[in-house]
Protein backbone atom coordinates (compact mmCIF):
# COMPACT_ATOMS: atom_id res chain seq x y z
CA UNK A 1 0.00 0.00 0.00
CA UNK A 2 2.41 2.66 0.97
CA UNK A 3 4.33 2.00 -2.34
CA UNK A 4 1.65 2.52 -4.16
CA UNK A 5 0.72 5.82 -2.23
CA UNK A 6 3.97 7.10 -3.01
CA UNK A 7 4.02 6.42 -6.33
CA UNK A 8 0.81 8.37 -6.91
CA UNK A 9 2.41 11.52 -4.52
CA UNK A 10 5.52 11.19 -6.79
CA UNK A 11 3.47 11.32 -9.90
CA UNK A 12 1.27 14.18 -8.54
CA UNK A 13 4.20 16.38 -7.49
CA UNK A 14 6.41 15.71 -10.55
CA UNK A 15 3.17 16.99 -12.65
CA UNK A 16 2.95 19.92 -10.52
CA UNK A 17 6.18 21.17 -10.87
CA UNK A 18 5.97 20.93 -14.47
CA UNK A 19 3.10 22.62 -15.67
CA UNK A 20 4.58 24.82 -17.48
CA UNK A 21 6.18 22.77 -20.14
CA UNK A 22 5.00 19.62 -22.36
CA UNK A 23 5.13 16.68 -19.96
CA UNK A 24 5.36 12.90 -21.47
CA UNK A 25 3.98 9.88 -20.04
CA UNK A 26 7.78 8.15 -19.56
CA UNK A 27 8.82 11.26 -17.66
CA UNK A 28 6.17 10.69 -15.21
CA UNK A 29 6.90 7.42 -15.07
CA UNK A 30 10.47 7.80 -14.98
CA UNK A 31 9.97 10.15 -12.29
CA UNK A 32 8.23 7.85 -9.73
CA UNK A 33 9.89 4.33 -10.56
CA UNK A 34 6.89 3.13 -11.89
CA UNK A 35 6.04 1.29 -15.77
CA UNK A 36 4.16 3.42 -17.43
CA UNK A 37 1.69 1.21 -18.13
CA UNK A 38 0.45 0.35 -14.64
CA UNK A 39 0.92 4.56 -13.42
CA UNK A 40 -1.38 5.22 -16.07
CA UNK A 41 -3.94 2.84 -14.61
CA UNK A 42 -3.44 3.64 -10.73
CA UNK A 43 -3.29 7.86 -11.40
CA UNK A 44 -6.29 7.69 -13.86
CA UNK A 45 -8.10 5.53 -11.06
CA UNK A 46 -6.76 8.00 -8.68
CA UNK A 47 -7.61 11.45 -10.69
CA UNK A 48 -11.35 9.69 -12.43
CA UNK A 49 -10.25 10.29 -15.59
CA UNK A 50 -7.40 9.01 -18.23
CA UNK A 51 -3.82 10.48 -17.01
CA UNK A 52 -2.81 12.71 -19.60
CA UNK A 53 -6.50 14.17 -19.92
CA UNK A 54 -5.50 14.98 -16.07
CA UNK A 55 -2.71 16.61 -16.82
CA UNK A 56 -3.88 18.55 -19.50
CA UNK A 57 -6.52 19.31 -17.40
CA UNK A 58 -4.16 21.01 -14.61
CA UNK A 59 -2.48 22.93 -17.07
CA UNK A 60 -5.63 24.76 -18.37
CA UNK A 61 -6.58 25.52 -14.71
CA UNK A 62 -3.12 27.04 -13.46
CA UNK A 63 -3.77 28.94 -16.95
CA UNK A 64 -6.90 30.62 -15.46
CA UNK A 65 -5.35 32.76 -13.06
CA UNK A 66 -2.94 34.40 -15.81
CA UNK A 67 -5.57 35.08 -18.72
CA UNK A 68 -8.08 36.79 -15.77
CA UNK A 69 -5.56 38.69 -14.26
CA UNK A 70 -3.08 40.20 -16.75
CA UNK A 71 -2.86 40.86 -20.33
CA UNK A 72 -0.68 39.18 -22.16
CA UNK A 73 -1.87 37.49 -25.33
CA UNK A 74 -3.48 34.12 -25.60
CA UNK A 75 -0.29 32.54 -27.57
CA UNK A 76 1.94 33.96 -24.39
CA UNK A 77 -0.65 31.79 -21.63
CA UNK A 78 -0.68 28.97 -24.13
CA UNK A 79 3.37 28.54 -24.10
CA UNK A 80 3.88 29.67 -20.91
CA UNK A 81 1.58 26.49 -19.68
CA UNK A 82 3.18 23.87 -21.91
CA UNK A 83 1.31 24.13 -25.13
CA UNK A 84 2.87 24.69 -28.34
CA UNK A 85 0.52 26.00 -30.52
CA UNK A 86 -2.39 28.64 -29.63
CA UNK A 87 -4.85 26.27 -31.41
CA UNK A 88 -3.97 23.43 -29.03
CA UNK A 89 -4.60 25.57 -26.33
CA UNK A 90 -7.86 27.29 -27.23
CA UNK A 91 -9.26 23.72 -28.20
CA UNK A 92 -8.14 22.07 -25.04
CA UNK A 93 -9.69 24.62 -23.36
CA UNK A 94 -12.81 24.54 -25.07
CA UNK A 95 -12.76 20.49 -24.74
CA UNK A 96 -12.56 21.37 -20.71
CA UNK A 97 -14.42 24.25 -20.07
CA UNK A 98 -17.47 24.48 -23.19
CA UNK A 99 -15.79 28.11 -23.96
CA UNK A 100 -12.90 29.58 -26.09
CA UNK A 101 -10.00 31.49 -23.48
CA UNK A 102 -11.26 35.10 -25.29
CA UNK A 103 -15.09 34.92 -24.20
CA UNK A 104 -13.79 33.68 -20.80
CA UNK A 105 -11.34 36.29 -20.13
CA UNK A 106 -14.38 39.05 -21.12
CA UNK A 107 -17.59 37.02 -19.44
CA UNK A 108 -18.73 35.59 -16.98
CA UNK A 109 -18.66 31.96 -16.37
CA UNK A 110 -18.68 29.45 -14.03
CA UNK A 111 -16.20 25.97 -14.76
CA UNK A 112 -15.52 22.65 -12.84
CA UNK A 113 -11.78 22.82 -12.20
CA UNK A 114 -9.36 19.90 -12.17
CA UNK A 115 -7.78 20.28 -8.74
CA UNK A 116 -4.40 18.30 -8.00
CA UNK A 117 -5.00 14.75 -6.76
CA UNK A 118 -5.85 14.79 -3.21
CA UNK A 119 -3.65 12.14 -1.72
CA UNK A 120 -4.90 12.29 2.14
CA UNK A 121 -8.48 11.23 -0.05
CA UNK A 122 -7.48 8.07 -0.78
CA UNK A 123 -8.55 5.24 1.27
CA UNK A 124 -5.85 2.90 2.21
CA UNK A 125 -6.23 -0.57 3.23
CA UNK A 126 -4.19 -3.76 3.39
CA UNK A 127 -1.43 -3.82 0.49
CA UNK A 128 -3.44 -1.45 -1.46
CA UNK A 129 -5.73 1.65 -1.86
CA UNK A 130 -9.43 1.60 -2.49
CA UNK A 131 -10.92 4.16 -5.47
CA UNK A 132 -14.71 5.00 -5.46
CA UNK A 133 -15.41 5.00 -9.47
CA UNK A 134 -18.84 5.80 -9.56
CA UNK A 135 -21.60 3.94 -10.77
CA UNK A 136 -22.44 1.51 -13.61
CA UNK A 137 -26.05 0.37 -15.20
CA UNK A 138 -25.30 -2.73 -16.86
CA UNK A 139 -27.63 -5.08 -18.91
CA UNK A 140 -28.56 -8.50 -17.56
CA UNK A 141 -25.78 -11.28 -18.30
CA UNK A 142 -25.08 -14.88 -17.97
CA UNK A 143 -22.27 -16.23 -15.91
CA UNK A 144 -20.65 -19.95 -15.77
CA UNK A 145 -18.62 -21.45 -13.65
CA UNK A 146 -18.07 -23.97 -10.23
CA UNK A 147 -20.70 -23.28 -7.57
CA UNK A 148 -19.44 -23.53 -4.11
CA UNK A 149 -21.31 -22.81 -0.74
CA UNK A 150 -19.69 -22.51 2.73
CA UNK A 151 -19.68 -19.74 5.55
CA UNK A 152 -17.78 -16.55 5.66
CA UNK A 153 -16.15 -18.00 9.18
CA UNK A 154 -15.09 -21.05 7.02
CA UNK A 155 -13.95 -18.65 3.88
CA UNK A 156 -12.08 -16.52 6.80
CA UNK A 157 -9.79 -19.36 8.25
CA UNK A 158 -9.51 -21.21 5.12
CA UNK A 159 -9.18 -18.77 2.45
CA UNK A 160 -12.15 -20.97 0.95
CA UNK A 161 -12.83 -18.22 -2.08
CA UNK A 162 -9.37 -17.71 -3.15
CA UNK A 163 -8.49 -21.29 -3.40
CA UNK A 164 -11.53 -22.40 -5.54
CA UNK A 165 -11.20 -18.81 -7.83
CA UNK A 166 -7.66 -20.31 -8.79
CA UNK A 167 -8.75 -23.65 -9.41
CA UNK A 168 -11.27 -22.58 -11.76
CA UNK A 169 -9.35 -19.71 -13.25
CA UNK A 170 -6.03 -21.65 -13.82
CA UNK A 171 -7.50 -25.32 -13.98
CA UNK A 172 -11.30 -25.34 -15.09
CA UNK A 173 -11.82 -21.85 -17.17
CA UNK A 174 -10.68 -23.23 -20.66
CA UNK A 175 -13.40 -25.83 -20.51
CA UNK A 176 -16.17 -23.15 -21.13
CA UNK A 177 -15.94 -22.42 -25.24
CA UNK A 178 -18.21 -19.28 -25.54
CA UNK A 179 -16.56 -17.20 -22.87
CA UNK A 180 -17.06 -13.16 -23.63
CA UNK A 181 -14.07 -11.60 -21.93
CA UNK A 182 -11.21 -15.19 -21.04
CA UNK A 183 -9.08 -13.34 -19.05
CA UNK A 184 -11.76 -11.54 -16.96
CA UNK A 185 -12.36 -13.74 -13.72
CA UNK A 186 -15.76 -12.92 -11.96
CA UNK A 187 -16.19 -14.00 -8.20
CA UNK A 188 -19.94 -13.79 -7.94
CA UNK A 189 -21.61 -14.55 -4.18
CA UNK A 190 -25.20 -14.71 -3.61
CA UNK A 191 -26.08 -14.68 0.39
CA UNK A 192 -29.08 -15.75 2.05
CA UNK A 193 -29.85 -13.69 5.14
CA UNK A 194 -29.95 -15.50 8.70
CA UNK A 195 -28.25 -18.65 6.59
CA UNK A 196 -24.39 -18.17 6.36
CA UNK A 197 -23.84 -21.49 5.26
CA UNK A 198 -26.41 -20.56 2.32
CA UNK A 199 -24.12 -18.34 0.93
CA UNK A 200 -22.96 -19.71 -2.74
CA UNK A 201 -19.58 -18.27 -4.62
CA UNK A 202 -19.54 -18.47 -7.95
CA UNK A 203 -16.09 -18.78 -9.91
CA UNK A 204 -16.77 -17.69 -13.45
CA UNK A 205 -16.46 -15.62 -16.57
CA UNK A 206 -19.62 -14.41 -18.58
CA UNK A 207 -20.96 -15.89 -21.22
CA UNK A 208 -23.04 -14.35 -24.01
CA UNK A 209 -26.37 -17.68 -23.47
CA UNK A 210 -27.36 -19.98 -20.86
CA UNK A 211 -26.20 -22.56 -23.50
CA UNK A 212 -22.94 -24.48 -23.73
CA UNK A 213 -23.03 -24.92 -20.48
CA UNK A 214 -20.10 -27.51 -19.47
CA UNK A 215 -21.25 -30.74 -17.75
CA UNK A 216 -21.46 -30.08 -13.96
CA UNK A 217 -20.74 -26.32 -14.21
CA UNK A 218 -23.52 -23.75 -12.92
CA UNK A 219 -24.86 -20.86 -14.94
CA UNK A 220 -26.02 -17.78 -13.47
CA UNK A 221 -28.11 -15.04 -14.76
CA UNK A 222 -27.81 -11.80 -13.70
CA UNK A 223 -31.08 -9.17 -14.19
CA UNK A 224 -30.36 -5.51 -15.07
CA UNK A 225 -28.79 -3.83 -12.34
CA UNK A 226 -27.70 -0.36 -11.53
CA UNK A 227 -24.19 -0.87 -9.20
CA UNK A 228 -21.91 0.87 -7.32
CA UNK A 229 -18.59 0.71 -8.26
CA UNK A 230 -15.54 0.43 -6.15
CA UNK A 231 -11.93 -0.23 -7.29
CA UNK A 232 -8.98 -2.03 -5.27
CA UNK A 233 -5.59 -1.87 -6.50
CA UNK A 234 -3.26 -3.96 -4.69
CA UNK A 235 0.91 -4.58 -5.06
CA UNK A 236 0.30 -8.02 -4.84
CA UNK A 237 -0.57 -10.46 -7.48
CA UNK A 238 -4.94 -11.22 -8.07
CA UNK A 239 -3.71 -14.95 -7.11
CA UNK A 240 -2.66 -13.59 -3.12
CA UNK A 241 -6.19 -11.86 -2.98
CA UNK A 242 -7.83 -13.22 0.27
CA UNK A 243 -11.33 -13.20 2.45
CA UNK A 244 -9.36 -10.22 4.64
CA UNK A 245 -8.81 -8.05 1.52
CA UNK A 246 -12.03 -7.56 0.05
CA UNK A 247 -13.64 -7.26 3.84
CA UNK A 248 -11.86 -4.89 4.42
CA UNK A 249 -13.42 -2.78 1.36
CA UNK A 250 -16.68 -3.89 2.87
CA UNK A 251 -15.81 -2.41 6.23
CA UNK A 252 -15.37 0.65 4.54
CA UNK A 253 -18.80 0.39 2.27
CA UNK A 254 -20.96 -0.65 5.07
CA UNK A 255 -19.35 1.14 8.22
CA UNK A 256 -18.38 5.14 6.24
CA UNK A 257 -19.72 5.07 2.53
CA UNK A 258 -23.50 3.26 2.57
CA UNK A 259 -24.54 5.31 5.62
CA UNK A 260 -24.24 8.35 4.07
CA UNK A 261 -24.67 7.35 0.15
CA UNK A 262 -28.37 8.05 -0.19
CA UNK A 263 -28.54 3.87 -1.45
CA UNK A 264 -29.41 0.18 -0.21
CA UNK A 265 -28.02 -2.83 -1.20
CA UNK A 266 -30.65 -3.81 -3.71
CA UNK A 267 -30.01 -7.84 -3.89
CA UNK A 268 -28.55 -10.15 -2.03
CA UNK A 269 -25.39 -10.26 -4.00
CA UNK A 270 -22.29 -8.96 -5.05
CA UNK A 271 -19.21 -9.76 -7.59
CA UNK A 272 -15.84 -8.83 -8.07
CA UNK A 273 -14.10 -8.39 -11.68
CA UNK A 274 -10.63 -9.13 -12.35
CA UNK A 275 -8.77 -8.83 -15.73
CA UNK A 276 -5.78 -10.87 -14.59
CA UNK A 277 -4.04 -9.44 -18.01
CA UNK A 278 -3.09 -6.38 -16.48
CA UNK A 279 -1.71 -8.01 -13.21
CA UNK A 280 1.88 -8.60 -12.26
CA UNK A 281 3.28 -9.84 -9.15
CA UNK A 282 3.33 -6.71 -7.79
CA UNK A 283 -0.24 -5.19 -9.19
CA UNK A 284 -3.74 -6.33 -8.90
CA UNK A 285 -6.87 -4.31 -10.00
CA UNK A 286 -10.50 -5.60 -8.60
CA UNK A 287 -13.70 -4.05 -9.07
CA UNK A 288 -16.75 -4.28 -6.58
CA UNK A 289 -19.61 -3.91 -8.07
CA UNK A 290 -22.68 -3.52 -5.33
CA UNK A 291 -26.41 -3.81 -6.81
CA UNK A 292 -28.14 -0.48 -4.60
CA UNK A 293 -31.34 0.88 -5.42
CA UNK A 294 -32.11 4.46 -3.78
CA UNK A 295 -33.74 4.85 -0.68
CA UNK A 296 -37.51 5.31 -0.52
CA UNK A 297 -38.67 8.24 0.93
CA UNK A 298 -42.21 7.04 1.47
Amino acid sequence: MDNLLISIEKATEFIECNLSRKIALDEIADACYMSKYHLHRIMSAAARRPLMDYVRARKLASSLDMLLHSDYPIMHIAQEHGFEYEQSYIRAFVSEYGVTPARFRKGRFAIKLTEKINIAGLKPIDNGIIFETGFVLKSAFYLVGNRHYFSPEMNWNEQTANKVGNDFFYHVRDQIPNALYPDTYIGFTKWVEGDPNSNSYLPSVEVPSNTQVPAEMSCEWVKTHKYAVFQYIGDIHPKQLTYQHLSSIWSYINDEWLPNSGYVIADPFFYESIDVSVANDHYCEVNLYIPIAVISTK
